[in-house]
């Protein structure tokens, strides 16, 4: 029994990374569960088997990456480190995650949930909102101590995860840049942003 839920959920995430790659190419409008089975090289009745329609692939992947995006901010946020030390590491770590699952991700940055029923759009939209929320609590912890520096909270918080969203766009895993390099140069220089001015001296 164990051995079939392997193989279940092995082949669950084929088709998952399947799809994903599918809609980063077309976009998921212009995409069909036939071109995916083409991709994969499997039959249709077998994507069925996993999934509803296509719908119901945009929602797998979507709880999917937002699932283990809050698991790992959960962790970074519960840690003793001060509110810069948690941003710059929330900002490695989503470099991190997108370098190594850029398809599956990009189709987070699409922002396709319009597209899904409205029961699992509202719950998509929920665990969207409460990652944002992560990064601006971050934030809002380092003005009070004196780290950060930031009119607005959220708009700071917009400006970090814009500059994030966008490197599924442009990211090359063969490029002259490791995904950890760019991590730490993206971290480097938008935590720096946020960083108020020491104070000066008398």
């Amino acid at each position: 029994m164990a051995r079939r839920t392997e193989r279940q959920e092995a082949r669950r995430e084929q088709i998952l990374n399947g799809a994903a790659r599918v809609f980063s190419k077309k976009g998921y409008h212009a995409s069909t569960v036939d071109e995916i089975a083409k991709e994969l090289g499997l039959t249709k009745a077998s994507i069925y088997y996993y999934v509803s329609d296509k719908s119901d692939l945009l929602y797998q992947l979507y709880k999917r990456a937002m699932t283990m995006l809050l698991e790992l901010q959960t962790a970074i946020l519960e840690r003793p480190d001060p509110p810069d030390v948690k941003l710059a590491a929330m900002i490695e770590e989503y470099v991190r995650i997108v370098g190594g699952a850029t398809a599956m991700y990009s189709v987070v940055v699409l922002r396709e949930h319009h597209a899904l029923p409205p029961r699992k759009r509202k719950e998509i939209i929920a665990m969207r909102d409460q990652y944002e929320q992560g990064y601006q609590q971050c934030i809002e912890q380092g003005i009070e101590q004196g780290i950060f520096e930031a009119q607005d909270v959220k708009m700071a918080s917009y400006v970090v995860l814009g500059a994030l969203n966008w490197i599924p766009n442009w990211y090359n895993p063969r490029g002259s840049l490791s995904k950890e390099q760019i991590g730490r140069m993206f971290a480097e220089q938008l935590v720096r942003g946020l960083r108020a001015p020491a104070p000066s001296q008398p």
